[in-house]
């Protein structure tokens, strides 16, 4: 959307694909989820009540250590990075489709709030009564925000994203430097916050300790906004830029970010993983993780140039009519219906592994990302035998009819009203 809607030379994609057949965000968003799985097993699902300390299971053996490595590279803070840079491009999308069909500002402005009102209702529903890591509470709060910002230009979107993208890091940056040059011990860091008083072993109690998470998420999400709003506008500026739909008209850009990918995963991700075990000094752990846990959101708009950059020619075959491979179709349908394989998983958790349900706790590093993975394939199997008989995600499809109405689809003007 531009500053004056009747104004076309002021609009931010003249001259864009109409509407792109984009392959690289339902791709992303499905294997994304496999790292969020991966990521929440230990963190959360088997430590309700706790903090965000037990990253890692017990590691007995080579196997172990490499998964290890892996999921301080590509896990820990990579999938929510990358989720919220996609929440941002969703919006970008859903407000040039509104520009497209001459939507003026202010009723796009409308439609756009009312869509992320609801997701964030469906993230307090899902927080208090599942998981207390809902994550689509705070992505629901930040998509009205973005639709409050319809109107603003992309380059000051772009300069202020940047600017606190750039304070955030390099207060992290500092601190990992300060850590590693004082010794000083981190892990108080990671390991604070612990809600006491709460026996999460009744369903009760654990109602009780996830309402008073709510609350507390909804006070922090002042420092949400500093760590993930950045990356969001970013990429709400690339889908209104058409940044995705042209790869080699911003190759330059795209290749910046992944730079920045490939740094931070072998200087921040890959130290982080040997120093848990033992490669490096044991003691370093902490310090890494706390700097993953400040600046990690830098992966999120990297793992996205990287997938555009390496999807680039499947992108060119899928706007020439060809479909993607099996291979690819397979996790763009779990891309496409995105909330219900994330809302899948937390109920698959919350059956697994809660104390007040089955409880199983698997202990060694392979058997937690075994049954990450393994839930991970069942949502991708479901995803795509919806796909096959051309079913919507369930809860997009909910979201969908709370958002718009019966007729599924956003409308010019508000019911009732007697504009024809």
């Amino acid at each position: 959307m531009a500053e004056d809607d009747t104004s076309p030379s002021q609009q931010p994609l003249t001259g864009a694909p109409t509407k792109p057949r984009m392959v690289v965000p339902d791709v992303a968003r499905g294997l994304a989820l496999l790292g969020i799985a991966i990521a929440n097993l230990p963190t959360a699902w088997l430590t309700p009540g706790a903090p965000e300390a037990a990253f890692f299971g017990s590691i007995n053996n080579v196997f172990d250590q490499i998964l290890v490595v892996a999921s301080a590279m590509f896990a820990h803070n990579r999938g929510l990075p990358l989720f919220s840079t996609m929440l941002g491009f969703g919006v970008g999308l859903i407000a040039m489709s509104l520009w497209r069909k001459q939507f003026p500002a202010k009723r796009a402005r409308q439609i756009i709030i009312r869509r992320y009102f609801f997701l964030a209702i469906f993230g307090a529903v899902h927080l208090i009564f599942i998981f207390y890591g809902d994550i689509m509470f705070y992505y629901g709060l930040t998509g009205i925000i973005i639709g409050l910002l319809l109107t603003v230009r992309d380059k000051v979107l772009a300069v202020t994203s940047y600017v606190v993208l750039g304070i955030v890091t390099t207060g992290g940056l500092l601190l990992l430097v300060w850590g590693l040059l004082s010794g000083t011990d981190m892990s108080a860091v990671t390991e604070g916050g612990r809600i006491e008083d709460f026996d999460t072993s009744s369903y009760l109690g654990l109602l009780g300790f996830n309402a008073v998470t709510f609350v507390l998420n909804f006070l922090s999400y002042p420092v949400y906004i500093l760590g993930y709003a950045p990356i969001m506008l970013i990429g709400f500026t690339w889908a209104r830029r058409g940044v995705l739909a042209d790869v080699p008209a911003h190759r330059k850009e795209l290749s910046f970010w992944a730079v920045i990918g490939v740094v931070y995963i072998l200087g921040i991700g890959l130290p982080w993983g040997l120093a848990e075990i033992g490669v490096l000094p044991r003691e370093l752990a902490p310090t890494f993780l706390t700097t993953n846990l400040f600046t990690g959101g830098l992966t999120g708009p990297a793992f996205m140039a990287i997938f555009a950059l390496a999807l680039q020619p499947v992108q060119e075959r899928a706007d020439r009519g060809p479909k993607p491979s099996v291979w690819l179709q397979i996790p763009m349908a779990l891309g496409k219906r995105s909330m219900s394989g994330y809302l899948f998983q937390s109920l698959a958790f919350f059956v697994l592994c809660y104390p007040v349900t089955l409880g199983i706790t698997p202990e060694s590093v392979s058997a937690q990302v075994g049954l990450a993975f393994g839930v991970w394939t069942v949502s991708l199997i479901l995803a795509w035998l919806m796909e096959a008989v051309n079913m919507q995600g369930p809860f997009e499809k909910m979201h969908r009819r709370l958002s718009y109405g019966s007729t599924l689809q956003p409308e010019l003007h508000k019911k009732g009203s007697n504009k024809k």
